[in-house]
C-alpha cells in the first residue's frame, strides 16, 4: 500500500477540514532524513521554516503551510 497516494489524501483530507475550521497555519516536524515524508509534505504545499533542530524527541525539520 506504500507509494498509491493514502497518505497525501488522507494529511490533504486533514489538512482540508482544518482549514475549513479556519485553522491559518498548520505545521509538522518530519525528521530531516525522512525523504519520503517530506517529499510528501512538499507536494501538499509545506515549506520548511527554519534549518533543522535538535529537540528532545530527536531531530526535526520544522514545515508549515498557510491557508
Amino acid at each position: 500500500m506504500i507509494g498509491i497516494g493514502h497518505g497525501s489524501a488522507f494529511i490533504g483530507a486533514r489538512m482540508q477540514a482544518l482549514f475549513d475550521e479556519e485553522a491559518p497555519v498548520i505545521a509538522t516536524d518530519p525528521h530531516p532524513e525522512n525523504e519520503r515524508a517530506i517529499a510528501v509534505y512538499k507536494k501538499l504545499g509545506f515549506e520548511a521554516f527554519g534549518p533543522p533542530q535538535e529537540t528532545q524527541w530527536g531531530l526535526i525539520l520544522p514545515m508549515m503551510v498557510r491557508r
